[in-house]
């Protein structure tokens, strides 16, 4: 009897892939630790991005007074309490601390690195930091600038040298028993370079120790890609 051509041959007709509903990559127990590590890196880095630019924003509102306390409530703490301009500077290390950790660990360095130039500038620029000198008027050609001399002060009698003296320095006692007026502050200065030397390295340790903290997450997500049919071994190899 002639085979019918439009009859079904019997046996294997169909790849093993439809047989079997899928393929399934190969599980590597190395390329699953480094794609536990890649994603729990991914994972912590917009989270210390998102704390630096935060912490960025708060140094500029700290700068323009915002929460400022007014010194006549401190009373005789306010000698004890730092001046809004060097808190917003403490928050501004802090951003650029939180900056160089999210650049740690984050696995794109070019965006780690413009994370960390867009955080880094300091808060007051070197013309604002420095007092503006007044200007002195030039003399005329030919002409010396004249020369005036304060004149003699008689004391009465009765006059106290040492008051007259506390009244023109201003440095004695005021009613409250403290000195007298406190000299005003300036805008701090940028870090230094053990300063910022230490925001680096400190920012440093805080990304690699918030990336191995998370490599839970990082193990419980390649694990899922793995059983949706990812290839473990592809993971990160992009960068």
């Amino acid at each position: 009897m002639a085979d019918d051509p439009l009859r079904k041959k019997s046996g294997k007709s169909r790849p093993d892939i439809w047989v079997s509903g899928g393929q399934r990559p190969p599980f590597d127990i190395r390329a699953l630790g480094r794609a536990s590590l890649h994603l729990s890196r991914e994972g912590v880095a917009p989270i210390h991005a998102w704390a630096a630019r935060t912490a960025r924003r708060a140094a500029v509102n700290v700068k323009n007074g915002a929460g400022r306390i007014p010194a006549e409530k401190l009373g005789r703490a306010e000698r004890f309490v730092p001046s809004h301009l060097r808190v917003a500077a403490w928050i501004k290390n802090l951003a650029a601390t939180f900056s160089h950790a999210s650049a740690t660990a984050d696995p794109d360095s070019k965006r780690g690195n413009a994370l960390v130039a867009e955080i880094g500038p300091h808060l007051w620029d070197e013309a604002a930091r420095l007092p503006a000198a007044p200007p002195e008027p030039a003399p005329l050609p030919g002409e010396a600038a004249p020369v005036v001399l304060p004149e003699p002060q008689v004391l009465q009698p009765g006059d106290d040298p040492l008051a007259s003296i506390r009244d023109e320095i201003g440095t004695g006692p005021d009613a409250q028993g403290f000195a007298g007026p406190k000299a005003p502050v300036g805008p701090p200065t940028p870090p230094g370079p053990v300063a910022e030397g230490a925001i680096q390295v400190t920012g440093y340790l805080l990304g690699w120790a918030s990336a191995l903290i998370a490599l839970p997450y990082g193990l419980f997500r390649a694990l899922w890609l793995w059983a949706a049919g990812r290839d473990l071994r592809t993971i990160g190899a992009e960068d």
